[in-house]
């Protein structure tokens, strides 16, 4: 018996609304290629890019490609914990080349940005934190024109994570906000831009430490908590805000009516709170990722429950109706996502993160 690691899967959606996908594993990781992938992928044409937090030639993680089909598979790039380690966050696609963020590693321990190039070439240390400019960004980068913005789950002025911007050169890196606790702390996941202003959420912090969603311009003015999470109406959210409209929509990973995690939405202004769907452990339990849109139709997965009780793949329409169980995970194909879907074309990617043993 040898532990293999179910990595990336593609679902086909037979039907929108009803009925189970057709699920087909891609890539099974062996520890040499990559392990433990906790962010989600991006796609550029037919290939798809992702990273790993552990494994690969150093055990820091790394940044890998394959195609759509399951071919090309390949180890774009090694982390060595100079350079960065355990990332966990998504990559973004710029210009050809690939940005992203390690919580760990860098020259001061406490993580870096860095860029390089889709075939693996020209790596560049962007910028590296200290604790006092930030430490652990978890989550990923919003890139805006020349500028990126994103947040660290620590440091700063008061030890509870910034919102930060930089040129995409490594230069002009800027504190736009600090957490202070009451209005939230820890930030996790990516921002969400519309019209002058990003939109996040925090896992802990606000009126009852349980996180807060938030607003802010990107110039860090007009910060404003549009809600905080109470328990009842969800606690500890660990995913991104998904913007449709006027409306933000996301997930907990706690709290709800049965402290399963919950899906909710709410205007972007924080009126219109709503609760769409509490997890019962038989539809699933604690959503860790982040919600994807395909017509009116909201799809994530979670780390728990399901018909196996090793999380799903799940649909529900915005108003909260129509639930849907599109695939249970299992021991035997892969079990407890941590990250979250993408769609291209009639297929769902995405990755699993928990070993099993296969003959």
């Amino acid at each position: 018996m040898k532990k293999l690691q179910v990595l990336l899967f593609a679902i086909l959606l037979l039907g929108v609304g009803v009925g189970k996908g057709q699920y087909n594993v891609l890539l099974n990781f062996n520890g040499a290629n990559g392990q433990s992938p906790l962010g989600s992928l991006i796609i550029s044409g037919k290939t798809l890019f992702g990273m790993t937090e552990a494994g690969g030639i150093y055990g820091a993680g790394n940044v890998f490609s394959i195609d759509t089909d399951g071919t090309r598979g390949k180890d774009v790039f090694d982390f060595n914990f100079t350079n960065g380690a355990v990332p966990n966050g998504d990559l973004s696609l710029v210009g050809g080349r690939l940005y992203g963020i390690t919580p760990l590693g860098g020259g001061m321990s406490n993580g870096n940005i860095f860029t390089v190039d889709t075939n693996g070439n020209g790596f560049k240390d962007l910028f590296v934190f200290n604790g006092l400019n930030g430490a652990q960004p978890y989550g990923s980068l919003t890139i805006l024109g020349g500028k990126m913005y994103g947040m660290t789950n620590g440091g700063g002025t008061n030890q509870d994570g910034i919102i930060f911007s930089i040129d995409t050169n490594g230069n002009g890196f800027n504190t736009i906000f600090n957490f202070n606790g009451t209005d939230g702390k820890y930030p996790n996941g990516n921002l969400t831009f519309s019209n002058g202003k990003f939109y996040g959420m925090t896992y802990g912090g606000g009126t009852d430490n349980y996180g807060c969603v938030f607003s802010i311009d990107t110039n860090g003015n007009n910060y404003k908590v549009l809600l905080d999470f109470n328990g009842v109406n969800g606690k500890t959210p660990y995913g991104s805000l998904l913007l449709s409209g006027k409306k933000l929509y996301g997930m907990t990973y706690e709290g709800g009516l049965l402290d399963s995690g919950n899906v909710f939405s709410i205007d972007t202004n924080g009126n219109n709170y709503k609760d769409l769907l509490d997890f019962n452990t038989s539809n699933g339990k604690n959503p860790w990722g982040s919600l994807i849109l395909i017509g009116k139709r909201l799809y994530g997965m979670t780390y728990m429950g399901g018909a196996n009780l090793n999380g799903c793949i799940f649909s529900v329409d915005t108003d909260g109706g129509y639930y849907n169980d599109k695939y249970d995970f299992s021991s035997a194909l892969g079990e407890q996502p941590l990250a979250s879907l993408i769609s291209s074309g009639k297929n769902l990617y995405g990755t699993v993160n928990l070993q099993h043993k296969v003959d």
